[in-house]
């Protein structure tokens, strides 16, 4: 059975002024039931402002928004926010502070007179216990931790069963060691819901671990949408590659069917397109994808080594003076100052044509 779309875009676009570009510029996508979609990109992207059209808090210039199969949004279509059964948990909590932990939970359904005082008292022990705040009730919000004040965001947000739930940004308030406990605590609410959700971060690692699709904007336009595994694995753009992955940028000179860069020749494979113009390009490398090997007569060298407790991380210095990282789990350490020769795993490699804005792929 294929899950319904519970939330589709075509061409959404919103303008704040004439003479600028569009924060949100004809985006279009599609969530199906029961999904997370993670909205990731820098500052300034217009992730925040795509989830605030889908809230109904901004209006589009153009394109259309569905919930559910059901117009939204459009040219001649406006619902307001209170009307589309959206969830919020924005990125302060927005708790009442004179409100218990119970009140703040039902205050969305207290304002839906149709909910019965006992539907009420059922619903919050139901998401309370869903996000393992129960026995909390009767507290406030200044007698909680915050991730404790986030989970009571979620809860209310959760309460009137909504069709879908926005998250701006939920971690980013809280500290390290927090957020990265409440990251699989998240999904697993989402998931044990069964809600469908979109989250806005600017976090490359916690959009790929949280989401289940990761949409990358960049300047008002969507970049790439794909699973976070084909986000990392096949980025199609330099953009892509440089904002999620940790990848080492080579340039690299073309000679016949080959790539030359300073750690070596690659040869694109017969799915990559080449024509006589295409003589320059930028190779991607990740950290993980770049081996070491001692080697007393290479020319590049261990600058620095730092213990990341799994694995360790290595700056090298190649003999042009460039600056290269490389991770390696081998549980013996090479020292500061060795000479390293440098080899990688060719096929997770990516090409960037200069004359095109999709990746060669490379051969083995």
């Amino acid at each position: 059975m294929i899950d319904p779309v519970i939330l589709q875009l075509d061409s959404i676009t919103k303008r704040y002024n004439a003479h600028m570009s569009a924060a949100v510029n004809r985006v279009s996508l599609q969530l199906k039931q029961g999904e997370i979609l993670g909205l990731l990109g820098p500052s300034g992207c217009g992730k925040t402002t795509l989830l605030r059209l889908i809230a109904g808090f901004e209006q589009a210039d153009a394109g259309q928004l569905l919930l559910n199969g059901q117009v939204i949004a459009g040219v001649r279509q406006w619902t307001s926010p209170e009307q589309r059964m959206i969830g919020m948990v924005f990125q302060d909590f927005a708790l009442f502070p004179h409100l218990t932990v119970a009140d703040n939970v039902t205050f969305g359904l207290k304002q839906t007179k149709k909910i019965s005082t006992e539907v009420q008292q059922q619903r919050q022990t139901e998401v309370l216990g869903l996000v393992g705040l129960l026995g909390m009730e009767n507290r406030y919000p200044h007698e909680l931790s915050g991730g404790q004040q986030q989970r009571v965001a979620l809860a209310r947000a959760l309460a009137p069963q909504p069709q879908l739930v926005l998250l701006d940004e939920p971690l980013s308030n809280l500290d390290v060691q927090v957020r990265l406990r409440l990251r699989q605590e998240l999904r697993d609410i989402l998931k044990t819901a069964g809600t469908t959700a979109v989250f806005v971060t600017h976090d490359q690692e916690e959009a790929l671990a949280i989401a289940d699709q990761v949409a990358v904007m960049r300047q008002g336009c969507l970049e790439q949408i794909g699973t976070p595994e084909e986000i990392y694995q096949r980025p199609q753009s330099q953009f892509v590659a440089e904002f999620v992955t940790q990848a080492n940028f080579l340039e690299a000179q073309r000679y016949g069917n080959a790539w030359q860069t300073e750690v070596g020749a690659f040869t694109p494979s017969e799915g990559g397109d080449l024509s006589a113009e295409d003589s320059q390009a930028v190779v991607m490398i990740r950290q993980e994808d770049l081996i070491l090997q001692p080697d007393q007569t290479a020319s590049t060298i261990i600058r620095d080594r730092q213990f990341l407790g799994r694995e360790y991380r290595y700056c090298l210095k190649t003999q042009s003076g460039r600056e290269l990282h490389a991770r390696s789990t081998s549980a013996e350490a090479l020292p500061i100052g060795t000479s390293v020769s440098l080899s990688v795993v060719p096929q997770n490699l990516r090409i960037f044509l200069q004359s095109s804005s999709q990746p060669a792929q490379i051969a083995a």
